[in-house]
């Protein structure tokens, strides 16, 4: 099969910057939706790129970096579980892709989409369905998008290890429901799903749950660093009695220690911790690329958690 078909098409006619575009994560109980933007270099062929649910984790994460470095451009859009339920599965994912168009470094020509429709209006736009089995942009973009997704997944597996989502990502398995049935639902499920409704834990099931509140405080701050890229290099480092909850990295190999406030430690601050620290950052060769965080978390019956960086 000639998988630059569509490409050659527009590249005969004078088109350079042929975008495909696909997303990951429209089914899932869990996490976000992601879209990929990819632009590859006229007539070159990557070979083994096609639909990624046809590849190997492995093959996947090859394919992955060869497509960075050979692309043109590469865009990435994700968009949470919480816009999601506020605005629909639909629109996020066309949200989505508007983002990773965003991301691009370059001004796309021509936009190939895998699916009959978008709200795309921006690029002249053709849309391909099953466009990831019969164009290279496309399957390109569903690489990306499906890494991207695995990897964050992989990220919220390390907060919540009992769902087990480092196997089915957020999907509906049989396992995973009957964790939600067991233990509720967590912060990065998608409400919009009636299975999910109806698993929602209150105020009342964190109160009667031990340390239920502590739980909820580290998972929520652990979610809210992952959607800012960072990845968990360690949880709950203990140090002189104390309890530093997370060390992040960002893709700069920069840390991040974050640090929880409770009743015990409500009066430390971030020289305490730099200090507490010292150990830890010389024996893991960490020595100015690194921040602190001290967080309080709020909970009050009725309202959302109160979260503040002190």
């Amino acid at each position: 099969m000639d998988l630059i078909k569509y490409e050659k098409k527009y590249w005969d006619e004078g088109f350079q910057k042929i975008v495909g575009i696909d997303e990951a994560g429209r089914g899932p109980l869990a996490g976000p939706v992601v879209a990929a933007s990819v632009i590859l270099k006229p007539y070159e062929i990557i070979e083994g790129v096609k639909d990624s649910k046809k590849l190997s984790s492995k093959k996947r994460r090859d394919l992955f970096n060869q497509i960075y470095e050979k692309a043109l451009s590469v865009g990435v859009g994700i968009v949470d579980e919480d816009i999601i339920d506020e605005i629909n599965i639909l629109k996020a994912t066309f949200l989505a892709m508007k983002k990773s168009l965003g991301n691009l470094n370059l001004k796309p020509d021509k936009v190939l989409i895998d699916g009959p429709y978008s709200d795309i209006t921006i690029y002249p736009t053709d849309y391909i369905v099953n466009g990831d089995n019969i164009s290279q942009s496309i399957a390109a973009a569903s690489i990306i998008a499906k890494v991207t997704r695995d990897e964050i997944m992989y990220e919220y597996d390390k907060i919540f290890p009992d769902y087990k989502f480092i196997n089915h990502k957020g999907y509906g398995t049989k396992y995973h429901i009957e964790q939600l049935e067991l233990k509720k639902s967590t912060p990065i499920h998608r409400r919009s799903f009636k299975i999910v409704k109806n698993n929602m834990p209150n105020y009342d099931f964190y109160l009667n749950k031990k340390n239920g509140f502590k739980k909820l405080a580290h998972q929520i701050v652990g979610v809210k660093y992952i959607k800012k890229h960072f990845a968990i290099v360690e949880q709950n480092i203990g140090i002189s009695g104390n309890n530093i909850n997370y060390c992040f990295i960002d893709s700069n190999n920069n840390y991040k220690f974050v640090m929880i406030r409770d009743n015990s430690s409500k009066d430390i601050i971030k020289e305490d911790i730099k200090n507490l620290l010292q150990d830890y950052l010389n024996q893991n060769n960490i020595e100015n690329n690194y921040t602190i965080d001290v967080i309080s978390l709020k909970f009050i019956k009725g309202k959302k958690p109160i979260l503040k960086i002190v």
